[in-house]
């Protein structure tokens, strides 16, 4: 477990400085470049995020269970490299017909060109390795200077509305720097390539399984903003996209608990040690509760005046937007447990790939309807019912492995004490409306986590005890050390 700790802990780093930098540029970045560029941008990266998704393929999560499941190191070498052999081969042939297609496109050619950068970072994609192997620290420090790198390079070189091409650079440039340097380590420790064949030729098959995966979430992630553009306009994908950037840097907290969880789950089931697993499992569904559904009322509560603080007044339709995608956080929470921690660690793709098909294929069917009623909240309602419908069918797949009475057992306490402190929030909101509106925030905040946290006190809510007894020890600890 102090292996799970630490990497948890890299992994929670890395994750908060991709929350904190964003922070302090997205407002610098809307105010320079105006609503219409970052809407052209954000219509560019939808079209190449369409690439990205090829290039990357399932690698990601199934490169990460086949690491994980190499018992001796004299193989390591040998299924890395046959595994990357496969990764390198496909996203090599969708780098050429990008390529093609960023030269023979006419309009947004130059931003296009620039990305090409972006697509060569998924070529040498190999987070995958490490986080199988439960070895985050190098690679986290690493990506962090150069995510410190990219905030430092648009302060000082994004002045004005025509950086955006400049802006664009520097992110697709930083985003290939900071896959190149998670080689380093590999090149000093291995002379040379190894692969065979035989084991390149039995990963294709299952590497095309996963790939159906990022490629179907397109749908909701790319397609959706694509056609919103294309019905409505460029400032209307700016006003979606904004909102959706600002709920997805609240995923932090999942994403660095399921990055670490899934390697260990998968150790943990293969070594038959059902016990271990389920523990695991239900750590995680407390885990997404605890720290999920106080975001989603949250965010909610507060939007109405961090929207127009943090982005300007010029983005107040983006309000509406963050409060319709804020749910979408504690559903992808579960699908991650669901979908990643059971179905992938047990074998069972076909049906972790089903789901997400369906999910996406219904998300497109009511984005086409919900943009002609409702415009740009029409596609972030159609977001958040792909992530509801992908939850329940993983849910449903994955249901002989967990129990929903003790999930929801589990869940209540923190659903109590997020809509308590939900009520407390939009109070103060009401009540402090002569209060400058950062002043206001900061009170809505404090006296949220003080009421969730006072209620989860009440519950004996056990995360919140494992916490205190481990701070606690920490601190006697130095206090020894001390004396």
């Amino acid at each position: 477990m102090k292996k799970v700790t630490t990497n948890y802990i890299f992994v929670l780093l890395y994750q908060a400085l991709l929350l904190i930098t964003p922070i302090f540029t997205m407002p610098y970045v809307i105010r320079v470049l105006m609503p219409e560029n970052v809407g052209i941008e954000a219509y560019v990266s939808s079209i190449v995020q369409i690439f990205t998704a090829f290039a990357a393929l399932g690698m990601g999560d199934y490169g990460r269970k086949v690491i994980a499941s190499v018992t001796r190191k004299q193989d390591l070498k040998m299924e890395f490299y046959s595994l990357y052999l496969v990764q390198s081969c496909f996203s090599v042939i969708v780098l050429l017909i990008y390529l093609i297609f960023a030269f023979h496109t006419n309009q947004y050619q130059l931003l296009f060109l620039i990305n090409i950068l972006t697509i060569l970072s998924y070529v040498f994609d190999i987070t995958w390795f490490y986080t199988g192997q439960e070895n985050m620290k190098n690679i986290m420090i690493r990506n962090m200077v150069v995510r410190l790198s990219a905030m430092i390079g648009i302060f000082c070189f994004v002045k004005e509305p025509d950086d955006l091409a400049i802006y664009v650079w520097i992110n697709a440039a930083t985003l290939l720097l900071g896959q190149l340097v998670t080689w380093l380590p590999l090149l000093r420790k291995w002379k040379g390539f190894a692969y065979q064949w035989v084991k390149v030729k039995k990963h294709v098959i299952p590497v095309m399984t996963f790939a159906i995966v990022p490629i179907i979430t397109l749908i909701p992630l790319a397609l959706n903003k694509v056609i919103l553009g294309n019905i409505t306009s460029a400032m209307d994908v700016g006003f979606y996209n904004q909102a959706f950037k600002l709920m997805t840097l609240f995923v932090v907290f999942v994403t660095a608990l399921s990055t670490v969880m899934s390697p260990r789950m998968v150790k943990q089931y293969n070594g038959a040690k059902k016990e271990d697993f389920e523990r695991s499992m239900y750590f995680s569904f407390r885990y997404v509760a605890l720290s999920t559904l106080p975001l989603v009322t949250g965010l909610i509560a507060i939007a109405p005046l961090f929207i127009p603080l943090f982005l300007g007044d010029d983005f107040r339709p983006s309000i509406l937007h963050l409060q319709i995608l804020s749910p979408s956080l504690f559903f992808s929470g579960l699908a991650g447990i669901f979908g990643l921690q059971i179905l992938v660690t047990t074998g069972k793709n076909k049906s972790y790939s089903f789901s997400v098909l369906i999910a996406s294929f219904i998300s497109f069917g009511t984005n086409i309807v919900f943009i002609r009623l409702w415009g740009s909240y029409g596609t972030a309602l159609s977001y958040i019912t792909f992530t509801f419908i992908t939850c329940v069918l993983q849910a449903y797949f994955a249901r002989k492995y967990f129990s929903i009475k003790k999930m929801i057992q589990q869940l209540f306490p923190y659903v109590l004490a997020s809509l308590l402190a939900f009520m407390f929030e939009v109070a103060i909101m009401h009540l402090l409306t002569a209060v400058h509106a950062i002043f206001i925030i900061i009170a809505q905040i404090v006296a949220g986590g003080i009421i969730y946290f006072g209620i989860l006190l009440l519950f004996r809510d056990p995360l919140l005890l494992k916490i205190g007894q481990i701070l606690q020890s920490k601190i006697s600890h130095k206090k020894q050390e001390g004396r």
